[in-house]
């Protein structure tokens, strides 16, 4: 438990211009990862899928926030 105490299941949010200055906003659940890996998991998949029309001149917002359990 001493390196697996900071995984849980985060809601992630990606907000991003397209070229056109759409904002496109992408949201996923990952499932037993740290906060950290959760937010680097959904920036390598925005840059994969996205790549052709994502505006680089803008920032790419990503935050990860815990699932509540219910």
């Amino acid at each position: 438990m001493l390196f697996f105490g900071n995984h849980g299941d985060y809601e992630v949010t990606c907000k991003f211009l397209d070229k056109k200055g759409q904002r496109i906003a992408k949201k996923r659940i990952c499932h037993n990862v740290s906060k950290k890996e959760a937010r680097d998991g959904m920036m390598n998949y925005i840059t994969n899928q996205f790549s052709e029309s994502i505006d680089i001149a803008h920032p790419i917002k990503v935050v990860a926030k815990p699932t509540t359990s219910r």
